[in-house]
């Protein structure tokens, strides 16, 4: 197993378990104790881990403002990402403008909108996402100007932000790093900034999240969830998660169920 996909699923254990021992968590990955120890210890210096005697905890206050970086964050709910992307890019109508915000499902999104083969125009503030759009000759990419984050593909700042302004597109595909009855949250109030602005500039919003980002805050609310026209979500989301953002005034999407809307 790559070292992104073993540090993904540690993650992904940790927030299920809230503690595991490393014993445990050599077992589920079937690699050795001394290898998990190395991973625990990395995770530990980058983010919200914390080694314990014979394992390790997730701390919840500091998985607030925890980003993991590309390589990981590709890895977490990998198989959810793209069974959203899927049903996700199927929303794009020939033709349209579309507005890709920074993040790995909506790079999912663009990825299976690349697989239909279809012509639209394709507006972004993710190089990664730009490059992987661009590959196809009937799909037009523009990329916002703007400050690279460090450690991602993510373009920020005032000229990313007036670019998003001035624009207003068929339909609108958001990230968010958690969400609740309340709303949708980021790390940090720039990226909020940005996301609030691709909400705006959509005349279709659409909010593509994993069940893992539910029901979890981060910093800094960006959204409500009426403000989205649909959230697509996959099919692991717990009833209770559905049942309080359907409170909330959202439209969902189960991606991977037939029939898959609610009013």
């Amino acid at each position: 197993m790559l070292k992104a996909r073993r540090l993904a699923r540690i993650i992904e254990i940790l927030r299920e378990e809230g503690f595991a021992s490393l014993g445990d968590i050599a077992d589920r990955l079937d690699t050795s104790v001394s290898t998990i120890r190395r991973d625990i210890d990395h995770l530990a210096e980058i983010g919200p881990v914390t080694r314990t005697h014979g394992g390790a905890v997730l701390n919840p206050a500091d998985a607030m403002r925890f980003e993991p970086g590309n390589a990981i964050a590709s890895e977490l709910a990998a198989d959810a990402k793209a069974v959203i992307g899927r049903h996700a890019a199927e929303l794009i109508v020939p033709g349209q403008t579309v507005l890709f915000d920074s993040g790995t499902t909506t790079r999912a999104v663009a990825r299976a909108a690349l697989a239909r083969n279809i012509p639209f125009a394709a507006f972004t503030n993710d190089i990664a996402i730009a490059e992987l759009l661009s590959a196809s000759e009937r799909v037009s990419v523009d990329v916002f100007a703007g400050r690279v984050r460090p450690g991602t593909t993510t373009l920020m700042g005032a000229q990313a932000l007036s670019g998003i302004a001035r624009i207003r597109a068929d339909l609108s595909f958001v990230g968010t790093h958690a969400g609740s009855a309340e709303g949708v949250s980021d790390t940090s109030a720039e990226l909020a900034e940005i996301k609030r602005a691709f909400v705006a500039a959509g005349e279709v919003c659409v909010l593509v999240a994993d069940c893992t980002k539910f029901p979890r805050r981060s910093l800094c609310l960006f959204a409500g969830l009426a403000d989205f026209d649909r959230i697509v979500l996959d099919e692991a989301a717990a009833p209770e998660v559905l049942a309080a953002l359907e409170a909330g005034g959202a439209t969902l999407d189960i991606a991977g169920r037939a029939g898959a809307v609610s009013a």
